[in-house]
């Protein structure tokens, strides 16, 4: 009967698109279907790399890293039965930073109306003074210099004309234009993997997007923008957080520690090989250790999630201009099944120190909290495939780009990443 069907031949259509994860651990590949402002999943793809193809959500084999993409892609399209010409792509890393830059251009004639022409001129200059700013930041913090950063991606999230908050300001008048854009870089090094690993893949690339943005983007919230709420992402070689207030997100930033910290400490105290040590801690993930068991790997889980808190503590103090923190944490990534990180978070009083308004309210990001998807293959229900689905939102958004003022950031983008 298989037989039958190898040989008819996948849809194809410019609705249908894929959304790559490359993970430290896996390469997850989601197939959907766009249908406005909504999308369906229709296969999914996933595959394993193995322990020398990434380290810290960095690519370390780029050739092993494109076998492990064209495997779990094939295996995505052959469950949809078709073939997907678009693409989003993931980055993640210690070495992403991203963050949201207030910049005010003052009009040389407050009663004139803005036109399209001004506006281009004020999205250019606002986005080269914030580009220039994050850029030496992170220069200055990784030793890479300037020339070695590039921009990966770019969104406005808010626009104010005399303090008064507008979507798209031409007609306006007023003296005083103030946007607010959200920009995240990376390494040269790293982001010129994933390009090589992109035109390998070759598909028209949609956006190689920072992990940590998209997973802001997810929930799709309609409460007129006042969402706030920090996301904690435990992917396999590094956390992401990242901070959204009142709708907008104010930055996102990782550090290097995730899934993978947790097994090798397993490894060593038990004196096993890695991949019996993650077979352990996923049976411990899962509450399906007898009892004595479950005591010595809960030791050595403490030990390890006590330096992980200590890293969400430091990176959250980097987000110093910030006056407080939103009092809401959601966690996602396969390291969130962890016992020990809700436990680390909602035990200690680790958050005294922080500008939180009140103790920290913890919870998991749900699959089923991204509602402008679909998931037809009913195979996407744990905290690791939150993110795989975070692209795919954020592809759709891409795919129905109606504001003007997106699309003039977007050309001011692309001169910046020549």
């Amino acid at each position: 009967m298989f037989r039958l069907f190898r040989g008819i031949k996948k849809k194809t259509s410019d609705s249908y698109f894929l959304a790559l994860d490359i993970g430290t651990d896996f390469v997850k590949a989601l197939v959907c279907e766009a249908n406005g402002k909504k999308g369906r999943i229709l296969g999914v793809g996933i595959k394993q790399q193995k322990l020398g193809d990434m380290n810290s959500g960095v690519v370390t084999d780029i050739a092993s890293v494109i076998a492990n993409c064209h495997s779990a892609i094939r295996e995505a399209e052959n469950m949809a039965n078709v073939s997907t010409k678009k693409m989003i792509l993931g980055i993640s890393g210690e070495l992403v930073k991203g963050a949201t830059n207030t910049t005010s251009y003052v009009r040389r004639d407050a009663n004139s109306k803005i036109d399209l022409s001004e506006l281009k001129n004020i999205v250019h200059k606002v986005q080269w003074k914030a580009f220039d700013t994050v850029r030496s930041q992170l220069s200055h913090e990784t030793g890479y210099s300037e020339i070695d950063v590039k921009l990966v991606n770019a969104a406005i999230v808010d626009v104010r004309i005399d303090g008064y908050k507008v979507t798209n300001p031409i007609g306006f008048q007023g003296k005083e234009v103030t946007l607010s854009i959200f920009n995240a870089f990376a390494p040269l090094v790293h982001y010129g993997a994933l390009q090589t690993i992109a035109a390998e893949i070759d598909k028209e690339l949609l956006a190689i997007a920072a992990e940590p943005y998209a997973l802001t983007r997810a929930l799709g919230y309609e409460d007129g923008g006042q969402f706030s709420a920090v996301f904690i992402d435990i992917g396999g070689g590094t956390t992401n957080v990242a901070v959204v207030r009142n709708g907008a997100v104010e930055g996102t930033k990782m550090f290097t520690v995730g899934g993978r910290t947790f097994t090798k400490r397993l490894s060593q105290s038990l004196n096993i090989a890695y991949k019996e040590a993650e077979d352990i801690k996923l049976a411990y993930s899962n509450d399906k250790l007898e009892r004595q068991s479950n005591k010595i790997v809960r030791e050595a889980m403490k030990i390890d999630a006590d330096v992980w808190l200590s890293g969400v503590v430091l990176t959250l103090e980097d987000f110093e201009e910030l006056d407080s923190l939103p009092s809401k944490i959601l966690l996602s990534g396969g390291g969130a099944h962890l016992p020990e990180i809700k436990e680390a978070l909602e035990s200690r009083e680790w958050y005294q120190g922080l500008p939180f308004t009140r103790k920290p309210q913890v919870n998991f990001l749900n699959t089923k909290l991204i509602s402008n998807l679909l998931d037809e293959t009913k195979l996407l229900k744990e905290p690791q495939d939150v993110m795989p689905m975070a692209l795919a939102n954020l592809a759709l958004e891409f795919m129905n780009e109606e504001q003007l003022l997106s699309k003039v950031l977007k050309k001011v983008v692309r001169l910046m990443q020549i």
